[in-house]
């Protein structure tokens, strides 16, 4: 499978994702809480409807894993698109130009390919794992800090971080040089750019994570769960520019709860 023309498709949804959320930003009327107590809008709805029928129409033997309507049928093994229509739709419908449309491709069981486009902010990122992330098109790497004192950590939810590592945040809020709260997709892509170190979340989904760790690792970086093994399906993330990988690690063995 030529990696590129599967990038290429992957812009082309994007374009389309971007569209439709444009036309319905700042207009947000109808708002649904899900189950997990999530929002969700008839523009997230959409979007997902729109790229997936796309995808199999292209590709009709993958399969396609989505936050609005789960997974698609077909061949366990064929490739999987991950797709989050709307990350951070909290944001998209307060009127906060910080959200994207994630779109991530799975094949023989590892991230391979990650689009990110954030329209409202004019900005897209993109990376095959291997062959390097760009962001609009221009080649973008992690940074080369080396130690957790000069780092700028960003993290998810806060309420999640401290339920699941008690006083680990201490610890890094005093270890760490600077401490943000990028959120959602943002945090990953300012790791690949290289203008943040580590993004920690306790809690996420797999369509949260797939498309941006594969920008982040084709950028020279390293995402794990909180155990420290490389996936983008374990419910947690640990992203780091690499070299701080194995510190950032032992400190969060040394606040889990057993």
């Amino acid at each position: 499978m030529n990696l590129s023309d599967v990038r290429a498709l992957a812009h082309e949804l994007a374009d389309v994702a971007d569209a439709l959320s444009m036309a319905a930003f700042n207009g947000v009327r109808a708002v649904s809480t899900k189950l997990d107590g999530s929002v969700v809008t008839a523009t997230d709805v959409r979007i997902e409807q729109e790229l997936r029928s796309r995808i199999l129409a292209e590709f009709p033997d993958h399969r396609v894993v989505g936050e609005e309507e789960g997974v698609s049928e077909g061949d366990r093994h064929a490739p999987r698109w991950i797709i989050d229509p709307i990350d951070a739709t909290t944001n998209f419908v307060k009127g906060n130009p910080v959200f994207a449309t994630l779109i991530g491709v799975e094949i023989d069981g590892r991230d391979a390919v990650g689009v990110v486009s954030a329209p409202a902010l004019a900005s897209r990122w993109d990376g095959i794992v291997g062959e390097g992330a760009r962001q609009d098109g221009r080649a973008i790497t992690v940074s080369e800090v080396g130690r957790m004192a000069l780092s700028e950590v960003s993290f998810g939810a806060l309420s999640d971080i401290e339920r699941t590592l008690p006083g680990l945040l201490s610890t890094l809020a005093l270890g760490t040089e600077r401490q943000r709260g990028f959120g959602d997709f943002w945090g990953y892509c300012l790791l690949a750019s290289g203008s943040t170190d580590v993004v920690l979340e306790a809690q996420l989904n797999h369509w949260d994570l797939a498309a941006v760790r594969s920008i982040v690792v084709a950028a020279g970086g390293r995402v794990t769960d909180l155990d420290g093994a490389d996936r983008s399906d374990g419910g947690s993330a640990v992203a780091t520019n690499g070299a701080l990988h194995p510190e950032v690690l032992e400190l969060i063995g040394s606040h889990r709860v057993h």
